[in-house]
């Protein structure tokens, strides 16, 4: 759970990074656009994430996106094969690939690098070779029915924060009844429940003036069926009202949980909360001076191609200019998430009452954040629905299931999940056919939105994306450990960061940079947090045994 926040964190500072300095980063547009991109690479996420969990790696992830990506529209157009039945056969072909894949690597012993590198290339190669090298789509004639599974926009992000509430507090008060009576966890459990029901109100309030239910477009159609979409038509002041409810309710709850955690920790243990406090405030202070030097519109008007006679940046480019603003809003933010970090260590550390605060907190501070952007006015894209389910899906199978605790005792040690009894061989089988199969989907989803498949390079780099979404969402490439929530989260902060390079105007050339610099932060901030809590917890411990004697 650690991890997750942790990467979560990432993910807010970038947001609230890009959005000080571009104000263009929270339109309607770029918002839709970063949710859609980063569900698609959420798929593949989750499914090399399986392969990862049990201690291995595919390689050939965006080869395999690139073949069904190609197939399916020859398919379709060149061959004239029903909508089900070219989805069954690139599906068909996706799983085939995983079973491959995973029999090369138990039967004959091959190391899953040498198997999917090579698949990697043998994938490529054939997709080139069956579409002779030229560019295949859809053309016009699947713009109202297939494509809709890539292009829909089913709901509002506002519909699915209420549906999302609703199931949290469904979820959490279940985990509550199951739980034993004066656990903490039980209590845990009742306060997301009460945050989960929070959200479900917020998101609900887009439906607070009425709407009308209607059936949206067919995207599906086979003989005499028809699938269709459902659809609300809201009016504008029902779509305006969730940003305000957000802005409020966020505010409310991040000042009266935010005061009364502080007042907690200074009651208990002030020599240990005043730190972080002070420096809280501060980060606070510089914060609202950003807005009061309106340094989000001055970067937005500095040309890179200016040189400035003035005051004290007399001499100065406009480039060198826009990089000292961003370097500075970049120390400011940084200060401020991580004073927030340590001050709410400091005061969790100890006390049940303020672990049950704590959820309020972070649920105020997004609130508050996502109030002041036009998230909820943003349409939802189809893959996100989608990625969605199959998040649910493989969360359950992988948590709730005893084949999913196999995958992870695989990872953790072969050897010992053989002598107790697993078949680890059909265990590592099944996480290839799982990783292929997701691949499949998203090659599918791909080819759908782009419109545009280009059997040379599409869906090139693609496994990179994948394994370092699902690196970042806590997956240990030696396996073992991993979440499918991390995962998604993970595959957010890979596209936010990708969009906020282009949205603040950084040189293209320094993306795979800036994005690698990033993660080997992140990945080193966890290391040494890590460290840090292990050392504090082995003193506590010792000081325990100490005092016992």
């Amino acid at each position: 759970m650690n991890k997750i926040f942790g990467i979560f964190s990432l993910l807010i500072f970038v947001c609230v990074f890009t959005t000080v300095l571009a104000s263009n980063f929270v339109s309607d547009s770029n918002l839709y656009n970063t949710i859609r991109w980063s569900s698609l690479f959420g798929i593949l996420g989750i499914g090399v994430a399986f392969v990862i969990i049990t201690g291995g790696i595919d390689l050939s992830i965006g080869s395999t996106v690139g073949l069904i990506a190609v197939l399916l529209p020859m398919l379709l157009n060149r061959y004239e094969y029903s909508v089900p039945s070219a989805l069954a056969m690139v599906l068909g072909i996706s799983v085939v690939i995983g079973l491959t894949h995973g029999l090369l690597v138990t039967r004959l012993e091959l190391q899953p690098f040498v198997v999917t590198l090579c698949g990697l290339l043998f994938y490529r190669g054939l997709a080139r070779w069956l579409a002779d090298d030229q560019t295949q789509g859809f053309g016009q004639a699947h713009n109202e029915g297939l494509r809709l599974l890539a292009v829909g926009k089913p709901c509002s992000a506002a519909t699915l924060m209420m549906c999302a509430g609703v199931a949290m507090l469904l979820f959490c008060l279940l985990r509550a009844w199951l739980a034993n009576r004066g656990d903490e966890a039980r209590r845990l459990q009742l306060v997301w429940a009460v945050v989960g029901l929070v959200t479900a109100v917020v998101g609900s309030s887009r439906f607070w003036h009425g709407c009308e239910i209607y059936s949206g477009p067919t995207f599906l159609t086979w003989n005499d069926w028809k699938f269709s979409l459902l659809a609300a038509r809201v009016p504008e002041a029902g779509g305006l009202l969730p940003r305000l409810v957000m802005f409020r309710t966020g505010l409310s709850l991040l000042v009266v949980s935010g005061a009364a955690l502080l007042l907690l920790g200074l009651l208990s243990q002030p020599r240990r909360v005043v730190g972080p406090a002070l420096t809280v405030l501060i980060a606070v202070v510089l914060f609202v001076a950003v807005g009061v030097f309106r340094l989000a519109p001055l970067f937005e008007s500095v040309n890179p191609s200016d040189r400035f006679n003035v005051g004290i940046i007399r001499g100065m480019s406009g480039e060198l200019l826009r990089t000292l603003i961003m370097l500075g809003v970049f120390l400011i933010v940084g200060l401020l998430m991580g004073a927030v970090a340590w001050l709410m260590n400091a005061v969790v550390a100890d006390s049940l009452a303020a672990r049950l605060l704590a959820p309020f907190v972070f649920a105020g501070a997004v609130l508050w954040l996502l109030g002041m952007t036009h998230f909820a006015e943003t349409m939802i894209p189809m893959p996100t629905v989608i990625m969605i389910s199959l998040a649910l899906l493989a969360s359950l199978f992988l948590n709730q299931t005893i084949y999913g605790r196999y995958l992870l005792a695989l990872g953790r040690n072969e050897q010992a999940a053989r002598l107790s009894g697993i078949n680890t061989g059909a265990m590592t089988v099944l996480a290839y056919v799982i990783c292929s199969a997701a691949a499949g989907l998203g090659g599918i989803l791909f080819a759908l939105d782009i419109n545009s498949v280009q059997p040379s390079g599409f869906g090139n780099f693609y496994e990179l994306y994948a394994i370092a979404a699902a690196v970042l969402g806590g997956c240990s490439l030696r396996g073992g450990e991993g979440t499918v929530l991390g995962v998604v989260i993970g595959a957010a902060v890979m596209r936010v960061l990708y969009n906020a390079i282009n949205i603040l105007g950084i040189d293209t050339k320094l993306e795979f940079a800036i994005i690698g610099l990033v993660i080997l932060t992140g990945a080193i901030v966890d290391v040494v947090v890590k460290r840090m809590v292990a050392r504090r917890r082995a003193i506590l411990q010792a000081q325990e045994v100490a005092m016992g004697r």
